[in-house]
């Protein structure tokens, strides 16, 4: 049986340069900070709050969260739970 070599060879490079960087939901949500959203989660573990929607004003984003204020309650949503947002303009 004949292995392929070009597929362990270290100087192998891609073909095209690929960018990521626009594809996080953190750097579109970043673009839109202080708009109003619904945050639609689904916590699969939690009868209680097995679908939620939380609505409110984008406050901050990281690689992992977003911070919602909904009159005065703020809510940290991990995107591990994030199912979709609509954006109202």
């Amino acid at each position: 049986m004949k292995v392929n070599n070009n597929l362990y060879n270290n100087n192998y490079m891609p073909s095209q340069n690929i960018i990521y960087q626009d594809n996080y939901v953190e750097n579109y949500l970043r673009k839109n900070l202080g708009k109003i959203a619904e945050v639609h989660v689904s916590f699969c573990d939690s009868i209680e709050w097995r679908d939620s929607v939380f609505t409110g004003t984008i406050e901050d984003v990281g690689k992992d969260y977003i911070v919602i204020q909904s009159n005065s309650k703020k809510y940290v949503i991990w995107n591990v739970y994030l199912d979709y947002l609509i954006l109202n303009n």
